[in-house]
């Protein structure tokens, strides 16, 4: 594969989620191509005595302790394979900067954790080994029964599946009860309105002692996602050949955030890119805010914290909720030179076993449905029933063909939004001009 093929889109920050990205070249493997041999097609059956080594590549710097747990509780049912799990974070695009250089270099790890974001270009490029037959003659993995259908669809493409669905997040409200006892505001409860929570946030305000209500946070999958989904509009149509920045309902769930900008109740932009929200609510410096299931861990972590915390469901607009969930995927590098084990492998971290060790951690929803209550029962002293009650109404993490390029054109005018350099109206209607066009040619 030739290098100049892989295009990279630099990282433009947090904010969107937003990591390096390349274009793809060719089709998915099916065979591994370039690898030793071709896999079976069950693994059930797996005799080798081979000594082998598998590299697994993650990013989750929460879930590192976990992984090494599960590569322990894998090298114990099969002695001959051990895994060596390499961390590398993600928020910084340093994880796939690093993925794509190896690809590229024909050395990636063995396997490794992908998610919808880049599925297309890492399939597309040949550099993601077919699973469809692991699936099809599994005996630890029902692949319609055993996992979400908006989990399984992220990661099939013409047929083939090339990623076994590891875990899944939505995102709910966490909220500080001392400063919530402090200023006499009762906490939150699962059936509130939009309407209520910014009242509550007002009540909870206090420029004095430098506290926010909540923050506004410039971020699709946490905040305006699920706004832009409870009022009714959408990021993507169906069929992926346009968007619905330009839409009504999209705009009214964009403003919503803005407002409360404007108004004081949130830290500006400039303020939050200084100091994220999850350092203000850790230093006890905000009431609230929106947070994803993978937060959990690091919250309950902190030891000045966890005493003082609550969760609840995200608010309702005129009795509709919203909510947004995406989740990750185990995938095998195509031309790795341990294609069985490797296979073995994630077929195993699919298994109920597997996602028992990692459900009870509590560091992630495992997406198995027949697991995913273990979360919430990790810390029965938070309401974590609170990302799974609103799974039914979660919209899709929106992820395309050109989502890199989407998220960049997204990012550059919706800062101008919430700097006030321009309206949420002409931002929406920008990004639909720049957006749509890519989108038709893409999926023309």
């Amino acid at each position: 594969m030739n290098k100049k093929t892989w295009k990279k889109i630099a990282a433009v920050g947090v904010c969107v989620c937003m990591t390096a990205g390349f274009t793809a070249c060719s089709g998915g493997e099916k065979s591994g191509e370039g690898a030793s041999e071709e896999p079976a097609k069950s693994t059930k059956d797996y005799k080798s005595d081979k000594e082998v080594t598998l590299r697994y590549a993650i990013w989750g710097a929460t879930q590192q302790e976990v992984s090494k747990e599960l590569a322990d509780a894998f090298h114990e049912k099969y002695p001959n394979i051990t895994v060596e799990v390499e961390y590398t974070p993600q928020n910084t695009g340093e994880y796939w900067t690093k993925l794509e250089s190896s690809c590229t270099g024909g050395s990636a790890p063995d396997v490794f954790w992908m998610n919808g974001v880049h599925a297309d270009t890492y399939i597309e490029g040949g550099m993601m080994l077919s699973l469809s037959d692991l699936v099809e003659h599994s005996e630890l993995i029902d692949w319609k029964e055993d996992f979400p259908a908006t989990l399984t669809a992220q990661y099939e493409r013409d047929g083939e599946i090339y990623a076994i669905p590891k875990d899944f997040d939505t995102i709910a409200v966490w909220y500080n009860k001392q400063i919530f006892d402090e200023a006499g505001v009762e906490y939150p409860s699962d059936d509130w309105t939009w309407e209520e929570m910014v009242e509550t946030a007002r009540k909870l305000t206090n420029k004095e002692k430098g506290i926010y209500g909540i923050t506004a946070e410039m971020n699709g999958q946490q905040y305006y996602y699920p706004t832009i989904s409870a009022n009714g509009g959408y990021i993507l149509a169906e069929d992926n050949e346009s968007c619905g920045y330009d839409d009504k309902n999209t705009m009214k769930g964009l403003s919503c955030w803005t407002e409360l900008m404007e108004e004081g109740l949130s830290p500006s932009l400039q303020q939050l890119t200084d100091t994220p929200s999850s350092t203000l609510f850790e230093s006890g410096k905000l009431g609230m805010l929106w947070a994803g299931s993978w937060n959990t861990a690091s919250y309950m972590k902190n030891e000045q914290l966890r005493d003082y915390v609550g969760v609840a469901e995200l608010p309702s607009f005129d009795g509709k909720n919203g909510n947004c969930i995406n989740g990750l995927g185990i995938g095998v590098y195509s031309k790795s030179k341990n294609l069985d084990e490797a296979r073995l492998f994630v077929e195993w971290l699919g298994s109920k076993e597997a996602q028992e060790i990692q459900g009870k951690s509590g560091t992630v929803i495992s997406a198995r449905v027949d697991c995913q209550s273990l979360f919430t029962e990790s810390y029965p002293e938070l309401n974590l029933q609170a990302y799974l009650n609103q799974v039914d109404v979660a919209m899709p993490y929106p992820c395309s063909k050109v989502t890199n390029e989407m998220l960049t054109i997204e990012y550059d005018y919706l800062t101008k939004v919430y700097t006030g350099e321009m309206s949420v109206e002409d931002a929406g209607k920008k990004i639909a001009e720049e957006v749509n066009p890519l989108l038709e040619e893409a999926y023309k």
